[in-house]
């Protein structure tokens, strides 16, 4: 039977917990949970608890853990994708579609071409978006959350390209390989990260600094693509690829 899930943003240590705030309100004004009711809790590091509602004031709620379990639906390959940021409400699209499908982490870049800089309030998008991905783990049924890191330099990115097992830019340039060439190429790749420039490409010498640094660059067609749908198409792609 299906349970409705909700988020708590610790590992409980005993069988009973309040739970209050967004989350109370969620479960009591928006699903109409009542005394009895059974719900499916989750701490974002991969443990799920079954409960029941044993206990309702007016802005929280007490539940009993009756069963706590580890699940795992995670794919066996870690992605990273350093995006540069869209304009407007296409990075929560790209935040959210990244979650459900189960991103492990995504680093914002701010590239020569960026439009939007956000380096001065990195930690208030961060903080948005956070709530984005718990509300895509919620609905897809994941028990991790993507991990967003804070805005990063192109020049800061390159010093940790080396820490990947397969590193790869995209764009469109006339030497880049095709993605599916390249992934046939290095198969047992299990740490991948993914550059994903702003909607005028990157520059020459970002390209040039990438392959330098061990980047491949890679072309998913021959369409000039939106950062979100570029985003999203190339996440789907390696983790088809990769996943078993």
């Amino acid at each position: 039977m299906h349970q409705d899930r909700f988020y708590i943003p610790y590992t409980p240590t005993v069988h009973e917990i309040w739970i209050d705030g967004k989350e109370a309100h969620h479960i009591l004004h928006v699903k109409r949970a009542k005394l009895g009711s059974k719900i499916t809790l989750f701490d974002g590091k991969g443990i799920e608890y079954h409960a029941n509602i044993t206990e309702i004031l007016d802005d929280k709620l007490k539940v009993f853990i009756e069963q706590t379990r580890k699940v795992d639906r995670e794919s066996s390959v870690d992605i990273a994708i350093a995006f540069s940021i869209p304009k407007g409400k296409h990075s929560v699209f790209l935040i959210q579609k990244c979650a459900e499908l189960g991103i492990k982490t995504l680093i914002p870049l701010h590239c020569e071409r960026s439009i939007v800089d956000i380096r001065h309030k990195s930690t208030e998008k961060t903080e948005k978006w956070n709530k984005v991905v718990i509300e895509a783990s919620k609905q897809c049924k994941r028990n991790y959350l993507t991990k967003i890191e804070d805005v990063m330099s192109f020049d800061g990115l390159m010093k940790t390209v080396c820490d990947y097992d397969l590193s790869l830019i995209a764009c469109t340039d006339t030497h880049t390989k095709a993605l599916k060439g390249v992934l046939s190429e290095h198969p047992s790749a299990r740490k991948i990260i993914c550059l994903i420039g702003p909607e005028g490409g990157f520059t020459r010498s970002e390209i040039e600094m990438a392959e330098k640094s061990g980047c491949i660059p890679v072309s998913i067609g021959h369409s000039v693509l939106r950062i979100e749908t570029a985003v999203v198409a190339i996440s789907a792609m390696l983790l088809y690829a990769y996943s078993d």
